[in-house]
Parts: C-alpha cells; sequence; structure tokens
C-alpha cells in the first residue's frame, strides 16, 4: 500500500487544515481489521448529516482501519514488525508482502492487475498475510482487555495509531463497527480514549444483530483466549452504544452528552446501575440525507489500482422473508431515494473525487427499481462502471439486462444459495430455481459479470439435494464468474431462530460463557445432515467450489471484481480508462 501522511490530515469544510490539538466535540472512527479497498460509507454519511445539522462544526472521520494496514506495511519493510507467512522468514515475508501490496494498488500497471495467474497469486498470498496479521492483533487485542502482558510493540503500535485521534481530544468518540472482526480492535482502541477523559460510543449492524446487545454495558463481559476465559469490565472501553439507524441517535447524543439521555434515540446506556435502551428512530425520507463527505478519507490511498465508492441508495431489504438471514435488523424499515437523487449523488461524487466506479451496497435492489435506474442513467449520459445486489426473480429479462449493461452495471451479486427448490421454499427465497440459470445465462449474454451466493447446509437439507446445487453450478459454469459460498449457521435474530422446530430444528445448545462477538448457536435436526456433517462435507468440497469462477478471491475481494469486470471491455489493457470515461 501507498506510504502515505493522509491519515493524520483533517479537512474542514471549507477545505482548509483543521489545527491538532485542538478539542473536537465529535470524532467518527472506523476501526481495524477488514481489507482495505474502499473507504467506509458509514462514518462518511454520518459526518454528512451531522455537518448538515449544524453547519459551523466539523465533524473529524478517521479511517484507523486503513491506517492500521498502512503502519502495518511500514512496520514490517523497516523490521520493527516481523512476521513469517507461508513459511517464508521475516525478511523475505516483508519483500513479498510489500510486493503484493504495490500490485495489488496497481502500481505495475493496469494490464498486469487484469493477469488472472497473476492477481489470484497476489489476492492468495495477501489473504495469507492479513490472515496472520489480523489474527496477531486481535490476539494483542484480547490480552491487552484482559490485563495480561503483550509485547511493546504492540502497545506502541496502538499508541501510533491512535495518534490522531489524540490530536482532536474529543469529548465523545464514536466507532462504526460493522463486523465483528472489528470489535476487540474497536474496544482496546476505546480504552486508551477513555483513560483521556473521551466518552465512548459504539454503533454499527454488528451491534444490531447481536443477541442482548445491552450485555455489553454489563459490569463484566465474558470473552475468550483461546480456551482461556476472562472477564471484561466494560465501563473501561464503553459508555454507549447506538442500536439501529444512528443520524437521530448521535445528533442527539451529541447535544445531550451530559444531559438528560432518556430521548437519545437507539441509545443504550447505563442509569443507576441499570442498563437502559431506548427505541430507535429512523429518517423517513431518504431523500433529505445529504450527500455523503468522503473528504477526510484519502480516497486514492486504498488497496486498489483505481478508487471505487460505496453507496446506499435505499436501506433495509424490499423483500426481508429469508428465514436464514438477520440483514433486516439493521433497519428500521425498506425504503427508497428517487432514481433521480440517485444518479445526482453518482454524479456529484465523480464530480468531487474524479470516481468512477461504485459499489451500490443496497441489500438487494428490485427489478423494477433497477430497471429507472439504469435509464435514469442512460438518460443522464452518465459514464460510470457500477454493481449491486439483487435477487434473481421473474422480471429479469434480456432487455433489462441489456439496458442494465448500457448504463454501467457490469458486476451483480445474485442471491441464489441452493440448487434445491425445496430447499429454496424452506429458505422462503421468494425465487425459482430455473429463474435463476436463466437470468444468469441472460447476464452473462449482456456482458454483466454474475457474483452467485450459496449457502450449503440448510437445515433438513440433503446430501441429494447438496448435490443439486453442484449440478445447478455446472450447469451454469460458463456464466458465473464468481462464487461467494458458506455454511448455514444459526444465528440469533434470524427467522430460524424464534421458531426453529418449522424447520426441522429439535434442539438449540447454548455455548457456555458465550464470546461477546459470538451471535451463533449449536443445533440438532430431525432429518438430512446434522451440523458435523455439513461442516464436514463443506471442507472436503472447498477445493471444488474454487474451481467455478473467475478467481476464487472476488468473493472477498469484491471492490477488485468489480474493477476486473469494468475494465476488460477496454481491450484486457485497460490503459485507456481515463480516456474511455471522459
Amino acid at each position: 500500500m501507498r506510504e502515505t501522511n493522509r491519515g493524520k490530515r483533517i479537512v474542514n469544510e471549507k477545505g482548509a487544515e483543521d489545527t491538532p490539538g485542538l478539542a473536537s466535540q465529535l470524532v467518527l472512527i472506523f476501526p481495524p481489521a477488514m481489507h482495505p479497498t474502499s473507504p467506509p460509507l458509514g462514518i462518511a454519511g454520518l459526518k454528512a448529516f451531522l455537518e448538515s445539522m449544524c453547519p459551523s462544526q466539523h465533524i473529524p472521520t478517521l479511517d484507523l482501519n486503513l491506517r492500521f494496514h498502512q503502519k502495518a506495511l511500514s512496520w514490517i519493510r523497516n523490521g520493527r514488525l516481523r512476521m513469517k507467512i507461508s513459511g517464508m522468514e521475516p525478511e523475505a515475508a516483508a519483500g513479498k508482502i510489500t510486493e503484493v501490496c504495490r500490485y495489488l494498488q496497481g502500481n505495475e500497471g493496469m494490464a498486469p492487475f487484469l493477469d488472472m495467474e497473476r492477481y489470484n497469486e497476489a489476492a492468495e498470498f495477501y489473504e495469507r498475510y492479513t490472515g496472520v496479521l489480523h489474527g496477531l492483533f486481535d490476539h494483542f487485542c484480547r490480552r491487552i482487555l484482559a490485563g495480561l502482558p503483550v509485547p511493546n510493540l504492540a502497545e506502541s503500535f496502538f499508541k501510533e495509531l491512535l495518534e490522531p485521534v489524540m490530536e482532536l481530544a474529543p469529548r465523545l468518540a464514536g466507532f462504526s463497527v460493522l463486523f465483528s472482526q472489528q470489535l476487540y480492535f474497536a474496544l482496546t482502541m476505546a480504552r486508551v480514549l477513555k483513560e483521556k477523559g473521551t466518552r465512548v460510543v459504539f454503533g454499527g449492524a454488528t451491534l444490531s444483530v447481536m443477541p442482548h446487545v445491552e450485555r455489553l454495558l454489563q459490569n463484566t463481559v465474558p470473552f475468550r483466549i483461546g480456551s482461556d476465559r476472562h472477564r471484561l469490565h466494560s465501563e473501561t472501553c464503553l459508555d454507549f452504544l447506538m442500536v439501529g439507524e444512528g443520524e437521530t441517535g448521535l445528533l442527539a447524543l451529541r447535544d445531550q452528552l451530559d444531559g438528560d439521555l432518556s430521548e437519545v434515540p437507539g441509545l443504550v446506556y447505563r442509569k443507576d446501575g441499570q442498563v437502559s435502551k431506548n427505541p430507535p428512530r429512523m429518517v423517513a425520507d431518504l431523500n433529505v440525507l445529504p450527500l455523503p463527505d468522503f473528504r477526510d478519507l484519502p480516497v486514492e490511498d486504498y488497496l486498489s489500482p483505481v478508487p471505487i465508492l460505496p453507496y446506499l441508495s435505499s436501506r433495509g431489504c424490499f423483500w426481508g422473508r429469508c428465514t436464514f438471514c438477520t440483514h433486516q435488523k439493521t433497519y428500521l424499515a425498506y425504503r427508497e431515494e428517487s432514481v433521480e437523487q440517485t444518479v445526482s449523488r453518482l454524479h456529484e461524487l465523480r464530480t468531487r473525487h474524479g470516481v468512477v466506479h461504485f459499489n451500490l451496497v443496497d441489500e438487494m435492489i428490485h427489478p423494477h427499481r433497477l430497471a429507472r435506474l439504469s435509464r435514469a442513467l442512460l438518460g443522464e449520459g452518465a459514464k460510470l462502471f457500477w454493481s449491486a445486489y439483487a435477487k434473481p426473480t421473474g422480471s429479469f429479462d434480456m432487455s433489462l439486462m441489456d439496458q442494465l449493461h448500457r448504463s454501467g452495471l457490469r458486476l451483480v451479486m445474485w442471491g441464489v444459495e441452493s440448487g434445491s427448490q425445496r430447499v429454496l421454499d424452506a429458505m422462503k427465497k421468494g425465487i425459482r430455481l430455473e429463474w435463476a440459470g436463466r437470468i444468469l445465462d441472460s447476464a452473462h449474454h449482456a456482458g454483466i459479470w454474475n457474483l452467485v451466493f450459496l449457502l450449503f447446509g440448510f437445515p433438513t437439507e440433503t446430501e441429494a439435494e447438496w448435490d443439486a446445487t453442484l449440478r445447478f453450478l455446472e450447469q451454469h459454469r460458463e456464466s458465473i464468474d464468481a462464487l461467494s459460498k458458506s455454511r448455514f449457521v444459526l444465528v440469533a435474530g434470524s427467522d430460524i431462530m424464534r421458531q426453529p422446530e418449522q424447520f426441522g430444528i429439535t434442539q438449540v445448545f447454548e455455548r457456555p460463557e458465550r464470546d461477546l462477538a459470538s451471535i451463533a448457536y449449536d443445533y440438532e435436526v430431525s432429518g438430512g445432515l446434522s451440523q458435523e456433517e455439513v461442516q464436514r462435507r463443506f471442507e472436503e468440497q472447498l477445493p471444488l467450489l474454487e474451481q467455478y469462477g473467475r478467481s476464487p478471491h472476488f468473493g472477498v475481494f469484491r471492490d477488485h471484481f468489480l474493477v476486473h469486470a469494468a475494465v476488460r471491455e477496454l481491450g484486457n489493457q485497460g490503459n485507456d480508462l481515463e480516456r474511455e470515461m471522459e
């Protein structure tokens, strides 16, 4: 990754740098440890909303996940952090890590990035490297939280990582915890900030799907270091939690930080020795929300040969019935902004940041909305490349696929899940298997690349039904550009967890001293494959599944997937990208 000092730079709404050392009322933080391929949307949207409500105040946003990876690379290169990767000694590993990061960021040019053999080699090594890096520092975080000794390098690393926040001396720090693997990093950094007198609030999707999230504020919270059990004194790390959508809640919390908290929407807090939880509130009309503000974030410094921005044009899921899913808990209701606003906002972001690649991160976009959106993009003459999530329903046809491709859509991530109609019906997916195959083929013929989500081992699924999914893959191999495959996990908040007996689950087992980041449960089924058989079969068939598509890594690096899908049409060299988009 490029070395940069942009992580310390905070730019106010007038384009001038804020002076470090001046106290800030609120700072928004995206914590490690995620793959840093594009900027975080959550803190950019919150920043824009809060500053629109108080135009005189600047709300700094800091991507400490990007800074974490930049600092780790810097330490590895200068020998302060020594790691063995795939049997390589630290010196050789440091050289390989540097080489791979430069390659994935496009420093060798676009043509090498598009070479699938080179890309797969680099992506595989990068996944191994970050697996070791994230695991190492997650272990350090847990030991720090348990009060156990850690190497001096770990303490120094976190101290330097937090320097931009410490310089701002905020009264309140808001952490956007999108995935559970960020939780221990966030808690560790929050602990340091609280020691300096900063109040801390956590929000984000992980909290919204976490069972009994209020337990995070109890006196002691269980967590694990390997097989050892420990207790976290939560008051050393956390003051508040924010569940649901955060705009109105964070605005009220900032204004009522030392006052009456009972009216702060979505707030979970301690009061009189007990944990209280306020009902959340949402912004009903998405059209009133301002443009996400990425200007504090170094858009060009992420791990991609071209910058990519995420955008959310709707909230919630228009279907919202899949029995295994908990995503609908993140949002209070399904709403859409107008397609005219979506197109206008994408144009604004392109103008502001010089970005032409966008990942629409809506839970899924209905085909009728996709049709309207593509017509609006074509009507405006937009020259953008974009990706979207969708469900393969009967409304997709060849004509729509052609229109979507002409509007710049290059990648669709489809929730197919299974090659068995009975399993699809049990999941309440609301799709027919014949639709899915036809739609994948139509998208392929239109020039749109397909990522297919698969979920193996749904309760009562049989070996024959599992094998039907494999046959479906083989029948449509040419139309499948990547897979995102996983095995079924029973999680709190899903319809299955609420009524397990309706899905053939005869018993659900609570895990003793459940880790605070865990939302999964063990179970037994009345028929079909057992939980143990699902795990064994899935692990056995992973090598087979990874043979489908252009790269087994595109399911993880979806931003890279969009770049490949968009740029290959420019003659496989990609050198004409800027001229093509002018």
